[in-house]
């Protein structure tokens, strides 16, 4: 998912050839505080008239707005509210509780996923909650940069580990997505690389990305490798064969669990 300012809606089309899975039209961060009102008036404008982004191709569409326990946040809902406005998703910001995704849920039209970014200290604290608080829930998203902010401490690979595992275990558990914070050194490939290669054995599912050039890092980053999808196939064929019984598979005991990981493998090659 590729952020993009609601202020530059001229740069969507970009978005949608990046090769992204979707988009994200950012009215929290990207925004200053005077022009919030302005830019929310022409995001709300867009969608009523468009309804997509890219209704001719499975891109996803979606809106961050602000979070719901400021003035901003309310105003942003209330918008997409008033006008009726269906992206496929709308992502919530530094979600703290379940009651925040539950209103959103309330005033948004039911064919609207929602995405609840974890980024503050009680939304570590309440993610499983937040995960379990509605069945339009569709991922977690992480945000260390925030959360750093907040603690006093800076965002670095061990200091963020704990709450990153949180946050998957608490979407592992209802069957959400996780999808990690995005790579603000957009001119370093290699270490957006390495945070990808990092990221996923933790059991991400993707990266939010905030520049085009990362979009084909982070895709062929979280994609299985052409040995990761062969060994998969082979236990899958060989648990199969054997009927749900342990089997051996070059000396490796194979039960259901690796036969679980491994159908995983494979629908990920799939997707």
């Amino acid at each position: 998912m590729l952020f993009t300012p609601g202020s530059r809606l001229d740069r969507l089309p970009k978005a949608v050839a990046s090769g992204a899975d979707g988009v994200i039209v950012d009215l929290e961060d990207a925004i200053g505080l005077a022009d919030k009102d302005r830019v929310r008036t022409e995001v709300v404008a867009y969608f009523k008239e468009h309804g997509r982004v890219a209704a001719d191709r499975p891109f996803t569409s979606a809106i961050r707005i602000n979070h719901l326990r400021s003035p901003h946040g309310l105003a942003d809902l209330d918008a997409l509210n008033a006008a009726g406005c269906r992206p496929d998703a709308v992502m919530l910001a530094k979600v703290e509780s379940a009651a925040e995704v539950q209103l959103a849920a309330r005033k948004l039209p039911e064919s609207v996923r929602l995405l609840c970014l974890i980024e503050t200290v009680q939304g570590v604290r309440r993610c499983a909650s937040i995960a379990e608080a509605s069945p339009r829930v569709a991922a977690l998203a992480f945000g260390g940069l925030d959360l750093s902010a907040e603690t006093g401490g800076e965002p670095t690979w061990d200091a963020l580990l704990w709450p990153r595992t949180a946050m998957v275990h608490a979407c592992a558990a209802v069957g959400l997505l996780a999808l990690d914070q995005p790579y603000i050194d957009f001119a370093n490939a290699a270490g957006l690389e390495q945070e990808c290669v990092q990221t996923r054995p933790l059991g991400f599912a993707g990266k939010l990305a905030i520049h085009p050039a990362q979009v084909d890092i982070i895709r062929r980053s979280y994609a299985p490798t052409a040995g990761q999808v062969a060994r998969a196939r082979k236990i899958v064929a060989a648990y199969d064969a054997a009927q749900g019984n342990v089997v051996n598979v070059d000396g490796q005991m194979i039960d259901v669990p690796i036969y679980r990981s491994a159908q995983r493998v494979l629908r990920r090659a799939d997707q």
